[in-house]
């Protein structure tokens, strides 16, 4: 989806095209969902959130809408030979490492807001873009900050990959990969002494449940913990679903194939398509009423992992086909898997601890460890920590690898 010489070449109507579709299918999913919530067509009020839900999803979908749009008015420019310009304020106070101090007092405001059924429905959609996307935007500055982006066209472009394709093909591998564990989970199922009574009854809880989460969790509990069903349940979350989004997440990346790029461009790229894909998932993921600000300071991490890993992968990709050696983007991408299957493993462990501890005290559990409250959050905090510092080196190797270069090439 990025820029060629020609500027009718295929790639910039695929971006064109692709991008104009995505944000006119964003900004009508948020009408949809605003809809929903202002004549209450839809209420979460059974599930503790009431509209909210529908107004945080709303903004969502407006605010990456918006991220659309210079993908698709550059892509127009190069396709019609026309030039619509874009202006960006450029002012100190608007630069990412200023703009990040606010972080604190958005999020107390937005904890504020989530307090007040009133407050919530016109300010917290606000302060939830924000909190989202402030942390995002810091990294990847921090992150590919002194290094060559390319044309303006390639970077919006690259964005748009991560934020609405990479997540479209995502979801689809993921859908198809998860009927399968379902499947394999009914099998084994009825394969249990009483499996299909048990299958039954699973079921009858779900008609039965008047869609209150604490209801469903309860009642099939018992059923996800046991054994078989939690190894299929670790398989998908913390091996499968890694090999799916490090592959596919630097979709930007992998666009850029035919193009003459720098290992350090393809870092670049990488760094802005995971953004891309972080800024989708943790704005969906944390459009909700309950524990708002814990849930959205606890993506805060899940996004340097995305974006420092689709930068390692995209580093790997375009050195493997620029000098083609393919040993270095294998160990990459078993690495980056590795390191998020780590991450999803550990919080799928501690979710499981709280629905057993929460609805289930009683139930023996084969991962009832009392410390686990305590040391998977710090071991989780020390993952981001160690990600965030590893993509502040990459930055700096890359860095002084151009410096040196640009030295040796002078000489010359």
């Amino acid at each position: 989806m990025i820029e060629e010489s020609n500027k009718n070449n295929w790639l910039t109507i695929l971006q064109l095209v692709f991008s104009a579709l995505a944000v006119i299918g964003l900004w009508a999913l948020a009408l949809i969902l605003l809809f929903f919530g202002v004549f209450g067509v839809v209420d979460f009020q059974g599930m503790g959130g009431g509209r909210l839900p529908l107004y945080l999803s709303a903004a969502a979908s407006a605010a990456a809408g918006l991220l659309l749009v210079p993908s698709a008015v550059y892509s127009f420019n190069r396709a019609s030979g026309r030039k619509i310009t874009l202006r960006y304020p450029d002012k100190w106070w608007l630069r990412p490492n200023i703009l990040i101090f606010t972080l604190p007092a958005v999020l107390l405001l937005g904890h504020h807001a989530a307090q007040n059924d009133y407050l919530s429905l016109w300010f917290l959609p606000v302060f939830h873009i924000f909190a989202v996307g402030l942390p995002i935007l810091w990294f990847l500055y921090l992150g590919v900050r002194d290094l060559p982006l390319g044309s303006k066209q390639r970077r919006w472009g690259v964005l748009a990959s991560g934020l609405a394709l990479g997540p479209f093909m995502i979801m689809l591998v993921e859908f198809l990969l998860l009927g399968v564990v379902i499947f394999a989970g009914v099998i084994f199922l009825l394969n249990q002494p009483d499996g299909l009574n048990e299958l039954y009854a699973s079921f009858e809880t779900l008609v039965n449940s008047s869609a209150d989460p604490d209801q469903i969790v309860a009642n099939l509990g018992p059923y996800f913990l046991k054994p078989g069903i939690l190894l299929l349940v670790f398989l998908f979350v913390s091996v499968i679903v890694p090999l799916v989004e490090e592959a596919l997440k630097p979709v930007g990346v992998w666009l850029l194939i035919n193009r003459s790029l720098t290992p350090t461009e393809g870092f670049a790229a990488g760094l802005i398509s995971g953004a891309g894909y972080a800024f989708f998932e943790s704005a969906a993921l944390s459009s909700t009423a309950d524990e708002w600000m814990l849930v959205v300071v606890a993506r805060i991490g899940t996004a340097v992992i995305h974006i420092l890993t689709a930068g390692l992968m995209g580093w790997a990709m375009v050195y493997s086909w620029r000098y083609s050696k393919y040993t270095r983007l294998g160990l990459s991408y078993v690495g980056v898997v590795c390191l998020h299957g780590l991450w999803n493993g550990l919080t799928l462990l501690m979710m499981l601890a709280f629905i057993v501890e929460e609805f289930n005290p009683g139930l023996d559990a084969p991962f009832r460890v009392p410390e686990i409250d305590a040391v998977v959050p710090f071991m989780l905090g020390m993952i981001s920590l160690a990600a965030f510092l590893a993509l502040l080196w990459v930055n700096g190797y890359l860095n002084k690898q151009q410096r040196e270069e640009s030295r040796q090439s002078e000489a010359v």
